[in-house]
């Protein structure tokens, strides 16, 4: 397929604007349909970002979000087409907070510094309910429906965050806190 393409700035040939957004139509499009941009959320910016990247550079265009390319007439494109590719990604609130940036890079990184400061506020209150599981005791005095209250509260807790808590490891400290308390 040929693009249609402006030389009138410069005199270099420029995909125009109709061929750049053909382009990301295309690129957005598989044979079953649209492909599924993966979509920002308050826990999940580091596996958002590494679908991103890998999306972006399946679609030639993450050089210019990475500032990897240096020709502008090539830029031009993939500026485009990142700024699509990542407004899709995100829900509108956050485009919104985003729509004053002018580059694709700078749209990355404001997304990176709003998430990155979750995530490791996210990951601080992990560490510290995983202390709180990890020392938690049955009380002399409690019984044991309020402990297995207290107990699956916290575990919920920890997985609401997204911490992959393994069953057989609850189970463990669940039968662990019990014998404390109750010894055979």
């Amino acid at each position: 397929m040929t693009m249609p393409c402006d030389s009138s700035t410069s005199g270099a040939l420029v995909p125009s604007d109709s061929a750049v957004m053909a382009a990301v139509a295309m690129a957005a499009t598989t044979a079953a349909g649209k492909l599924p941009f993966p979509l920002l959320a308050r826990t999940n910016y580091a596996a958002w970002a590494m679908k991103m990247k890998y999306l972006l550079r399946a679609n030639g265009a993450w050089a210019v979000v990475d500032h990897e390319d240096s020709s502008k007439e090539v830029a031009a494109g993939k500026e485009e087409m990142a700024m699509t590719i990542i407004s899709q990604s995100i829900d509108d609130t956050t485009l919104l907070r985003v729509a004053e940036k002018e580059t694709a890079a700078d749209v990355w990184a404001a997304l990176r510094s709003m998430h990155v400061g979750v995530e490791r506020v996210r990951e601080a209150r992990i560490q510290s309910l995983r202390l709180e599981f990890d020392s938690l005791k049955m009380g002399h005095a409690e019984s044991v429906d309020d402990f297995a209250a207290r107990f699956t509260t916290l575990v919920r807790r920890i997985r609401e965050l997204g911490d992959a808590m393994e069953e057989k490891y609850i189970v463990k400290k669940l039968l662990r806190a019990l014998q404390q308390v109750h010894p055979r």
